[in-house]
């Protein structure tokens, strides 16, 4: 933290916010190519410049009600949530709690918290909220996996 420069922690977040967005997408996609996934889901390039053309960015969409995303981006559904991280201890200090005490910590660690509104009037459709711990190595694209399988057998669009 005491080497970033002003405005590096917004680029930081945006830049994993849309590598969470492509992650979740290829996730959906790989579903879809299965036919586990009932559903289309749009690419986020396009939702993104959708959004950029109608004014809404990363600093106002927060202020944007579901039923209003979902008529500028003409979908029958949004997603949206919430994705946090951190990196409670390194990579090299697990190793060294494994090496010395036999066991290895948990190097990061998610919570997601998304939901799917309706697009017509916003009613929430699905919830879920789960927090996954990581491993030596693991990154944030790992830790999506793990949260989307999980999310998954809950998830009605999914066989």
């Amino acid at each position: 933290m005491k080497e970033l420069k002003e405005g590096d922690l917004e680029r930081i977040e945006k830049a994993e916010g849309e590598g969470l967005q492509v992650a979740m997408y290829s996730w959906f996609l790989k579903r879809k190519k299965r036919g586990t996934l009932k559903v289309n889901v749009q690419d986020p390039k396009r939702t993104n410049a959708i959004l950029k053309k109608s004014g809404i960015t990363y600093e106002n969409i927060q202020d944007q009600l579901p039923e209003d995303l979902a008529k500028i981006l003409e979908v029958d559904a949004v997603i949206s949530g919430t994705f946090e991280t951190d990196k409670p201890m390194s990579d090299g200090a697990s190793i060294a709690l494994g090496m010395v005490f036999g066991f290895f910590g948990s190097t990061n660690s998610a919570v997601l918290n998304m939901s799917i509104h309706n697009g017509t009037d916003a009613e929430l459709l699905w919830n879920y909220n789960k927090k996954v711990r990581g491993s030596i190595g693991s990154d944030s694209d790992d830790l999506v996996n793990k949260l989307m399988r999980k999310a998954s057998r809950r998830l009605g669009y999914t066989e």
